[in-house]
């Protein structure tokens, strides 16, 4: 039998594998199964175990890769699909949706047809396992987009080293490349955001590389001689492999560093010889399985599932659609379900099997056509040259008075329950010690102090204060790893920076820590403040809406007040809830202008002014030295341009 042959008859089981690779991603895009987003490495195995043994067949048949006829097939089997996702979903979000959701989503679609969608994702530094950022509905085409690049370039690789040393030669590249694909992941993973390793196509490759690798012509052969031997042994292999990767599935979670060190090569192994026993036991039972009709047609479904699941989930949130539970994946996964049939049978059969026009020239006419078209739609669909631009009438009337208030000082009694949270306090309002001048001031938090930073900065720089800043993401008190502690590094920076008071907005990662570790580090604050004679003013929490609010808020905000009551001198609390409202709201004065982003918990300008004219409002009445700016001026300033209040892209944009 010719290897083109063989390679074009149907591959028993591997439909089956497809299923549940997208049933795993679905799961997982669905929180319903924690490892499930490893379904994409068993797709890349299954697309480069496939697409290396139609290139090594080519080549054995007739010496030769018709390059141009590997393309147009790769081209009519996925952008249509994709390009008619692109261009529904933004036309709908542009109709129907908020301003944030379409916008992300427009700025995203002409990187995905253009297949670079993953680098784009990179660029922009949007995370795949970001909590705060919203959510794209390309998001999940970061895959595909290392698809395509890998067959743009891999046919061209397979033919140079054919070339070069026939099979042999495709054996040293393939093994070459995915040792370099497998050392780049570990030698980048920092420990820190994987966003970079998981997403690279240099650091990604080598799942499609796993799959190449079985794909070659010695290794077929001595599986095949395997399962010609010992066919029950064969299968029995290949049913644990297959158990062994699934079952991890359900234990593994994609914030675990070791899968960036190598876990996820061993995955794609796995997967891997998978896909080449399963076909090569086309008796057992597990292929049997794998071939049942349902899975087969999920299988064969599988890149339209993929494609329209994940604008769906999107789309359909608990808020839209006012469900939640299971009632609420069965509405998406109905949905879904419901546009992947029709694009599988009206858009992806149709055009690969049915439209004389999609092949030879009149196909290359139609890919230009359908390329600049959807280019004139991304024209017509433009995204506002800023979309966190405030107005002047806007950001005039987001001025908030405050007033000059007597300081109250608190007075805490400590009675200690089992947990050791227990702390009661009493206020009393009394005169002001303002206390020695305050003309430089450092302001440090996480990222919601980061956001609020621009207009902060702007307001005392204004009154006459000098003012630095080192809020940003992840920032805290409590140590979370190794290295120097947060209260170590805090002394190398009043070192530097040697500010008259330290301004510290209570961090959301403290929030996540223990009561004994939230007491712990602020009591390492206090004393700090003692040794130094340093003075700090700790800021309560903004409002947070309801998801975002941490259960150790509470207790950390208790500490934090029975701190300034042990030291009084040096330390003070300030509850800011009344800058944004005591009740989390996105628009606070319904003008259409948001002043918090809507993940819940960031701000965007007018929310910033709103904060920064509250703080140094308190700040004048608490301590000597601090006056408000004589003009309003600095409001209409640069500050709210800043790139971060667009971030991610249309958080801020006008409702």
């Amino acid at each position: 039998m010719s290897h083109v042959g063989s390679v074009r008859e149907h591959l028993h089981g591997l439909d089956g594998l497809r299923a549940l690779a997208v049933i795993g991603v679905l799961a997982f895009h669905d929180d319903r199964l924690t490892g499930g987003f490893l379904g994409v490495d068993l797709f890349f195995a299954l697309s480069g175990f496939l697409i290396t043994t139609l290139l090594i067949g080519e080549l054995t048949e007739t010496g030769r890769l018709d390059l141009v006829g590997f393309w147009g097939r790769r081209l009519r089997r996925l952008l249509p699909a994709v390009m008619v996702l692109l261009v529904v979903v933004v036309v709908v979000l542009r109709l129907i949706a908020e301003p944030g959701e379409w916008i992300v989503a427009r700025r995203d679609a002409p990187w995905a047809q253009f297949y670079a969608a993953n680098w784009h994702q990179i660029a922009t530094g949007n995370g795949y396992w970001d909590a705060f950022a919203a959510p794209s509905a390309f998001e999940h085409l970061w895959s595909l987009a290392i698809e395509e690049q890998f067959y743009l370039l891999w046919p061209v690789v397979v033919w140079g080293a054919w070339r070069w040393r026939r099979a042999a030669g495709i054996a040293a590249i393939t093994l070459a490349l995915f040792v370099a694909s497998t050392t780049a992941m570990i030698a980048l993973f920092d420990g820190g955001d994987p966003t970079r390793v998981y997403m690279g196509t240099d650091t990604r490759v080598f799942s499609l590389l796993a799959g190449a690798l079985v794909a070659l012509p010695a290794v077929r052969h001595r599986v095949s001689r395997l399962v010609t031997r010992a066919p029950r042994s064969t299968q029995a292999m290949t049913l644990l492999l297959s158990l062994t990767l699934l079952g991890s599935w359900f234990v593994i979670d994609g914030s675990d560093d070791w899968l960036f060190r190598g876990g996820l090569v061993g995955h794609s192994i796995i997967a891997a010889v998978v896909a080449v026993c399963v076909p090569a036991c086309p008796t057992g039972p597990l292929t049997r399985l794998l071939s049942a009709r349902p899975l087969e047609y999920v299988g064969r479904l599988s890149y339209a599932l993929y494609l329209w699941h994940w604008p769906i989930f999107v789309f359909c949130s608990p808020e839209r659609t006012d469900t939640d539970g299971w009632r609420l994946t069965l509405l998406r996964l109905s949905l879904a379900l419901l546009f992947s049939v029709a694009s599988y049978h009206f858009v992806e059969q149709t055009i690969r099997h049915r439209a004389r026009w999609a092949h030879g020239r009149a196909g290359r006419r139609a890919f230009a056509t359908s390329m600049v078209g959807a280019v004139v739609v991304w024209l017509l669909v433009a995204v506002p040259s800023t979309t966190n631009a405030v107005d002047v009438g806007a950001i005039a009337g987001a001025v908030v008075t405050t007033t000059s208030a007597p300081m109250t000082s608190t007075t805490a009694t400590s009675t200690t329950a089992t947990d050791g949270a227990s702390t009661t306090s009493t206020t009393s309002t009394t005169a002001p010690d303002l206390g020695p001048p305050v003309r430089g001031i450092y302001y440090l938090g996480d990222s919601v102090a980061y956001d609020m930073w621009p207009a902060i900065e702007a307001a005392t720089e204004a009154g006459g204060l000098s003012a630095e800043s080192g809020a940003f993401g992840g920032v805290g008190l409590i140590p979370q790893g190794s290295g120097p502690t947060p209260i170590e590094s805090l002394r190398l920076t009043l070192d530097r920076e040697r500010p008259d008071l330290l301004i510290l907005q209570l961090s959301v990662w403290d929030a996540q820590q223990s009561t004994v570790d939230q007491r712990a580090a602020l009591e390492e604050l206090r004393l700090l403040a003692v040794e130094r004679g340093q003075r700090i003013l700790l800021l309560s929490f903004p409002t947070f809406s309801p998801e975002r609010t941490e259960s150790g808020q509470e207790s950390l905000e208790t500490l934090a007040i029975a701190t300034a009551a042990a030291s009084p001198d040096l330390i003070r609390y300030a509850d800011q809830t009344s800058a944004l409202g005591e009740v989390f709201d996105v628009d606070i004065d319904d003008d259409g202008n948001p002043e918090r982003k809507r993940d819940g918990i960031h701000v965007c300008p007018t929310g910033a002014l709103r904060s920064a004219q509250w703080l140094v409002g308190f700040l004048a009445s608490h301590y000597s030295g601090v006056t408000p700016a004589a003009t309003d001026d600095w409001i209409l300033g640069p500050w709210s341009a800043d790139e971060r209040y667009d971030s991610p892209p249309g958080a801020c944009a006008r409702l």
